[in-house]
């Protein structure tokens, strides 16, 4: 029940935000770093950039007035997008899905709120997790005030200017904050929550875990509960694609065109999980010391098998609850193969 008040009162205020001006979009700047929806955070932005440039024209009265209703007409679309994915993005959004691990302090979420301290907060975390590019952004975040500050004086338009700067790398900074905090989250779960291993009650070789163990024996400490994290996603897709390819054989004749294209998205999605897996775990085996750049590589490879076995659950749950109800459905499926599609084609990049 605490969960499930707890996601009515997150949906509500997400809808409720949506209604703010100027920091509407970061509805869906949460709701995709929530759900490591990469569509979603984009989406935020293009809410969110009306606002910015209004800012820099706000001296520009024509271009200023346009800009306006550009971004009311955003925001409206904001709304009822928000409202459309709340209740019926059929993942669950607002479950609490991800497993408890370690808990991280995560008091330095508050700096980003505050102006002229905004970009506080990712020096702090950037410097407690040991990334120099949190604190990097954290920096440039603080440096957009100094100009404020030195032209304070002035009386042209220039100060002006430098303070809607300034206000949109607020606003970029919360949003960068919200993404930064889930990343932590993701972190620590998956560092704190490893999968258990199997308790051996005797020594006889054919079920001794020997096997995986040597798997990791050469991997560095900091890599192992990646390489762990691979191995249940590989085991979880090989599932959930066996139940896929029962559940479309059943529902389509082999050979039909429906049957055919449906198998081209599945087998699209096995040829871009295994080639996430292999090179995520290539790395892992071959890293010698510790990067940051390796484990930032590897988190992204991990995040995209996440997505894929997503997707494929969306389908399985598709395909079980309409079964034998062909019209009803058809669209449903069209647009889960869709999505698939849209996943498969965002990520072409890291092949």
């Amino acid at each position: 029940m605490e969960n499930s008040a707890f996601s009515t009162l997150e949906k509500t205020f997400l809808i409720l935000l949506s209604f703010i001006p100027i920091i509407n979009g970061l509805t869906f700047i949460y709701m995709g770093s929530k759900e490591s929806n990469r569509n979603w955070i984009i989406e935020g932005l293009v809410y969110e950039l009306p606002w910015f440039l209004l800012f820099l024209c706000v001296y520009n009265d024509n271009l200023g007035t346009t800009l306006a209703g550009f971004a009311l007409l955003f925001m409206f679309i904001c709304i009822l997008r928000t409202i459309y994915v709340s209740f019926t993005y059929k993942k669950g959004i607002y479950s609490s899905s991800e497993p408890m691990g370690k808990k991280s302090s995560s008091l330095w979420v508050v700096f980003s709120i505050i102006m002229l301290l905004n970009g506080m907060g990712l020096i702090i975390v950037g410097n407690r997790r040991n990334v120099q590019r949190w604190i990097l952004e954290g920096a440039l975040f603080e440096i957009l005030w100094i100009p404020i500050f030195v032209l304070s004086g002035s009386d042209n338009g220039i100060a002006s200017y430098f303070v809607g700067i300034a206000v949109i790398g607020w606003i970029l900074s919360i949003a960068r904050t919200i993404m930064i905090y889930f990343e932590e989250k993701r972190m620590d779960n998956m560092s704190f929550n490893p999968s258990p291993q199997p308790v051996v009650s005797t020594p006889a070789p054919d079920i001794s875990p020997k096997p995986v163990e040597n798997a990791v024996v050469d991997i560095i400490p900091e890599f192992k509960p990646y390489k762990i994290e691979i191995d249940n996603q590989k085991q979880a897709f090989d599932k959930k694609e066996e139940n896929i390819t029962g559940l479309i054989n059943k529902r389509f004749e082999t050979g039909e065109l429906s049957h055919n294209r449906f198998m081209s998205v599945i087998d699209s999605c096995h040829k871009l999980f295994y080639h996430q897996s292999d090179s995520a775990t290539s790395i892992i085996e071959m890293a010698s010391e510790y990067s940051e750049r390796l484990d930032e590589t590897v988190k992204d490879k991990i995040s995209i098998m996440e997505s894929i076995n997503d997707e494929m659950n969306n389908l399985i749950e598709e395909l079980i609850i309409h079964d034998g109800d062909n019209e009803k459905s058809e669209e449903d499926l069209k647009e889960l193969f869709s999505n698939m599609d849209n996943l498969i084609n965002s990520v072409k990049d890291y092949k």
